[in-house]
């Protein structure tokens, strides 16, 4: 009944518009999400509802239906005129709000299939075009984790020398890679395409519309488990890119176990260690920067963390494949810098902070902790998450991992409360951890006075989001 009661509060139309909007219009996801809400008041926490045009669109088809249907209730009630009428309008009229929860997708799916999928094909199918008759050299990347990471990487180093175009920021979906086509000049030397991977065939279809030189698979984990059921789906979707590519070069990251197994004559290694028969040497972990030595340059990089090296590495070979100076090699070297985001170091009352909130992944989560564990020298080590989302049946196993994992490393550990809390609570518990435990109920306050909860000589590693729409 309060899931009920909270639905005739004021805003309710608001809070239905903002969990398709969180959930991209997704309407599986906003199903799934509207079945695991059990206080409507409380939905919007995190972020707030942006008024765009397709929101104001979808408010005013809510509005004429509301209005539609109360407007039916009340003729029939005036036409039948009898007691029983009545008592069946009050039942259709305290029914309103479920009926909207489903009514207010009806306009997306008209649209999506009358509209949205006829213009979708279109452009793709000019995108297919224009980069079949590009002449660059075209470079996928796929993976669990770590694609914006190597595709940075990727285009910094190789854009020293040639003329490189990359995907921006965390696009990876068909039609954000058409936009970023439809602005390229056309004499690009090289093109470097983020793909990403959400349901089996997702990689396969890309493939197509791109047609991809080079791949690159950076990692595999249990991320997207909802929509793929078992890690193995996810595997055979991403080396979808490697039947797509046949004898052509694909990269493989050897520091994932998975990959590692995966690797064969027709597939090139890399990882910490090195690439092909050049190791790396002499590797130094630093809050600020990571230094190693790798085919006889010595190399300082503003990445930090093992997990950087290996994607680093395989950068400095490509580029020399594609006939790069290593002149030109060490101007994009220099020019590596720490991602939004993702392992990003910076400095708060003399503490260190590393920023890791946009990892999403179990894998991720280990590198984080393992490079905790390399830097030494600080007074506290402090480790802040709200777990990882999206891990389906695995979400008590992997989040109890994490916990196992925390306890010999950190000092202080801040959780954000929510449904995997326990888990990591339990993990840590099996691992006998000794330290401070703090659990926060309000993240984004947390957050914003992050400086009053850390002192000079700290060292902070936050990790992983947790957006509205998982509890």
């Amino acid at each position: 009944m309060k899931k009920y009661f909270s639905m005739l509060n004021f805003g309710y139309e608001r809070v239905l518009l903002y969990m398709l909007q969180q959930t991209e219009y997704d309407v599986g996801e906003y199903f799934r999400w509207l079945r695991r809400v059990k206080d409507f008041r409380i939905v919007t926490k995190r972020q707030q509802l942006v008024p765009t045009r397709k929101v104001k669109l979808l408010f005013l088809a809510l509005a004429f239906f509301v209005i539609l249907y109360i407007g039916a209730v009340f003729w029939l009630v005036l036409t039948i005129n009898t007691i029983w009428i009545y008592l069946v309008g009050f039942v259709l009229v305290m029914l309103l709000p479920i009926v909207a929860q489903y009514e207010i997708v009806l306009p997306l799916v008209f649209g999506k299939y009358l509209i949205q999928k006829p213009m979708e094909k279109k452009i793709l199918d000019q995108m297919e075009k224009k980069l079949r008759e590009h002449p660059a050299t075209k470079i996928a990347i796929v993976g669990s984790y770590g694609k914006t990471t190597a595709k940075e990487i990727l285009s910094t180093v190789l854009g020293a020398g040639k003329k490189t175009a990359a995907t921006p920021g965390n696009i990876n979906q068909p039609l954000g890679i058409a936009k970023f086509v439809d602005r390229l000049d056309g004499d690009e030397d090289i093109l470097i395409i983020e793909m990403g991977e959400y349901r089996p065939g997702d990689i396969a279809k890309m493939c197509q519309l791109v047609g991809p030189d080079i791949g690159f698979i950076t990692g595999v984990s249990e991320a997207h488990l909802v929509n793929f059921g078992t890690l193995e789906n996810i595997v055979a979707t991403l080396f979808e890119l490697r039947e797509y590519l046949d004898k052509k070069p694909l990269y493989l990251n050897g520091d994932n176990e998975i990959l590692r197994k995966k690797d064969d004559a027709s597939s090139i290694l890399y990882s910490c260690e090195g690439l092909e028969k050049h190791p790396v040497k002499n590797i130094e972990i630093e809050p600020l920067q990571t230094k190693f030595t790798f085919d006889g340059q010595k190399i300082t990089s503003g990445l930090i963390g093992r997990h950087n090296i290996g994607i680093v590495a395989a950068a400095i070979s490509l580029a020399k494949k594609f006939g790069i100076a290593e002149r030109e090699i060490a101007v994009g070297l220099k020019n590596l810098k720490p991602f939004d985001h993702r392992m990003s170091p910076w400095i708060l009352n003399g503490a260190v902070i590393i920023d890791d909130t946009y990892n999403g992944n179990l894998r991720g989560v280990m590198a984080g902790v393992e490079l905790a564990r390399e830097l030494d020298g600080f007074k506290r080590k402090i480790y802040i998450t709200p777990g990882l989302v999206e891990q389906g049946d695995q979400t008590a196993e992997i989040h109890v991992e994490i916990g196992r994992a925390l306890a010999d490393i950190f000092d202080h550990i801040v959780l954000m409360c929510n449904s995997v809390t326990e888990h990591i609570l339990a993990g840590l518990e099996k691992n006998k951890f000794r330290g401070e435990i703090t659990i926060i109920d309000d993240p984004l306050n947390f957050y914003q006075n992050l400086g009053a909860f850390v002192a000079a000589g700290d060292l902070v590693l936050m990790q992983n989001d947790w957006t509205d729409n998982y509890f």
